[in-house]
């Protein structure tokens, strides 16, 4: 036991030096934002491959200490062990099983071990009240990188909410004027549920759409799909900052997406819009994901309230209130689905 207490204490020691590195690393970006931005959207192939390379060499390095650590609970605490293995199986990084599994009381058997870790889990997991949030009404900026559904998922949003208050209070705006498609297939829903669809120039025309809208109960606001890397990014959120008193801003991330990506698509949304909170996050694509420890991780990593979960492409159906029992009981058990069991 004290061969694994000093392993796990490691990881934590280089994990906390890491965060610790990283934090002075924002606050000097956000002391400097044209530093920043150069940084976080350089052109230099080079530096793009030097950052991916040292990103799976911390990941090898965090894997090989963590299955240490399993070894070394083996024969002092065989539980905790093979909880600890079941965690790597599922998809969940080592910092995060290993600090887990090191929290765990004594159980009897790796059963009640599974039944702690899936109660430890969802008290973890936070969510929004749907019914009382979308009730208080307000502006809704939906957040995210091209692939993720937010299209779809806005339009989803916009006819319960047209079933719920009425067509005559619920209004969409769309930042999107870079794909044709994209303005075309949220014009499509919008014509079915009897709404227009407006298009916003740039941050002044986005305050001055939502004064005129200001009676609305419920406006939605689609913002283009780009990628965390793009210089496009930056000018989009700046569009959005401009209106920051009127808007809950929502991130949308789809569960295809792997922890790495994860992560770096929540740093650098949240440094592009000054460092402020997002409001809440939408879990799209559930039912095309392998697993859903990545995704559970980071919305646990970084305490995003969940808003809602997608599972498909039905309009309005496929759009749900969160549920932790159902995204716990998912992420621990892929393998066993990839196995064909």
């Amino acid at each position: 036991t004290r061969v694994r207490s000093s392993a796990a204490s490691d990881v934590y020691k280089r994990q906390d030096d890491g965060q610790a590195r990283n934090k002075r690393t924002n606050e000097s970006s956000d002391r400097h934002p044209a530093n920043h931005a150069r940084g976080q959207h350089s052109n230099d192939p080079s530096q793009s491959e030097l950052a991916r390379d040292l990103a799976e060499v911390k990941r090898l390095l965090q894997t090989h200490v963590a299955h240490t650590v399993a070894a070394a609970m083996s024969a002092d605490s065989p539980v905790r062990a093979e909880l600890l293995k079941q965690m790597f199986a599922a998809g969940f990084s080592a910092g995060m099983a290993s600090e887990m599994v090191s929290q765990m009381p004594e159980q009897a058997d790796i059963h009640s071990a599974v039944r702690w870790m899936q109660e430890r889990l969802k008290a973890d997991l936070q969510t929004l009240d749907v019914v009382s949030t979308i009730d208080e009404g307000g502006v809704y900026a939906f957040i995210g990188p091209t692939g993720v559904g937010k299209t779809t998922m806005v339009a989803k949003l916009a006819a319960r909410c047209v079933l719920r208050f009425g067509r005559s209070q619920v209004a969409l705006l769309t930042t999107d004027t870079y794909r044709i498609g994209a303005q075309e297939q949220l014009k499509v829903f919008a014509k079915i549920l009897g709404l227009t669809i407006t298009s916003v120039r740039d941050g002044a025309d986005l305050a001055h759409k939502l004064e005129e809208l200001s009676r609305k109960h419920v406006v939605l606001l689609d913002t283009a799909g780009m990628g965390q890397r793009d210089q496009l990014m930056i000018e989009q959120l700046s569009l959005l900052a401009e209106g920051r008193q009127h808007l809950k801003r929502v991130l949308v991330v789809s569960a295809t997406t792997g922890l790495h990506t994860l992560d770096d698509v929540y740093e650098t949304y949240r440094q592009a819009l000054g460092q402020e909170p997002f409001w809440g996050v939408v879990l799209t694509k559930l039912d095309e994901a392998v697993s859903l420890a990545p995704m559970v991780e980071c919305v646990i990593r970084h305490q995003l309230p969940v808003l809602f979960m997608a599972n498909g492409q039905r309009v309005p159906e496929d759009l749900h209130v969160p549920n932790t029992g159902y995204l716990v009981h998912r992420s621990l058990r892929v393998k066993a689905s990839i196995a064909g069991s």
